[in-house]
């Protein structure tokens, strides 16, 4: 008899310090498992605004104009842009067959492209904007990567707003003056949601 009462389980301590080790664990994995979630849902963006610069540019080899198109998909449907994907459907095939592009099934981020006629771009043709609009971290503030072209003129570069959320040209992180053009980057005034 005296052998069972030697072979005791866990203490109460024992199981207490595995709880909250567990939890201290758990409190510091699941914000990093969230930001590499948003990270990954991200890397769309980035394939996709560079994908339309492409198309524009050769649109613009082809008839020396870039074209414009609204933001598409439509998220009023979803409720509003966030971590859930919407269907690349015939409203957003249309919108973008003339700049012969389209992503590859759902997409997370709503896609735009400003040519022309923005407060900056009214008359040159020879500047575009792309932005991927999108809420890829869950948090209820739209965010955005962008692709600017600018028409590069002798008095300095004339570039077309972003458009629906008005996001200005994207600075290059950590400055406040060095503008990101011809690349594909998050907007200045969307870090926050990045």
């Amino acid at each position: 008899m005296s052998r069972f009462r030697n072979e005791a389980g866990f203490t109460l301590i024992e199981l207490m310090i595995t709880v909250v080790l567990v939890g201290i664990l758990g409190a510091i994995a699941i914000p990093n498992f969230l930001s590499y979630q948003a990270k990954s849902r991200r890397a769309e963006a980035y394939a996709n605004v560079v994908a339309i610069a492409t198309s524009e540019l050769s649109f613009q080899a082809e008839s020396d104009a870039f074209i414009a198109a609204g933001a598409f998909p439509d998220w009023s449907p979803y409720g509003f842009l966030g971590t859930h994907k919407m269907a690349w459907d015939a409203a957003s095939v249309a919108e973008y067959s003339e700049l012969g592009w389209s992503p590859e099934g759902e997409v997370f981020y709503s896609y735009e492209v400003n040519a022309g006629g923005g407060p900056d771009c009214s008359t040159c043709t020879l500047c575009f904007t792309a932005t991927a609009h999108g809420d890829v971290d869950g948090d209820g503030t739209p965010g955005a990567v962008m692709y600017v072209y600018p028409e590069e003129t002798p008095s300095g570069n004339v570039e077309c707003a972003s458009g629906l959320f008005g996001y200005g040209t994207p600075l290059r992180r950590g400055s406040l003056t060095n503008l990101v053009y011809k690349e594909a980057v998050v907007s200045s005034s969307a870090l926050d949601e990045f």
